[in-house]
């Protein structure tokens, strides 16, 4: 489970950049912020899984 929510959260931040190098508009540079957010998040709460999976 651990590993699942690491690979999410990587791909999050890898679409984010995607999106945020594609932007056009604001909108879309709103949503390449919030996807690489929630990423770094993933990756935290796949941290926290693993500290109490020990």
């Amino acid at each position: 489970m651990k590993q699942f929510i690491y690979v999410l959260g990587i791909l999050q931040i890898v679409a984010a950049i995607f999106v945020a190098i594609g932007s056009k508009s604001a909108i879309h540079e709103i949503l390449a912020t919030t996807a690489f957010g929630f990423g770094v998040l993933s990756l935290g709460f796949g941290a926290v899984l693993g500290r109490l999976e020990r």
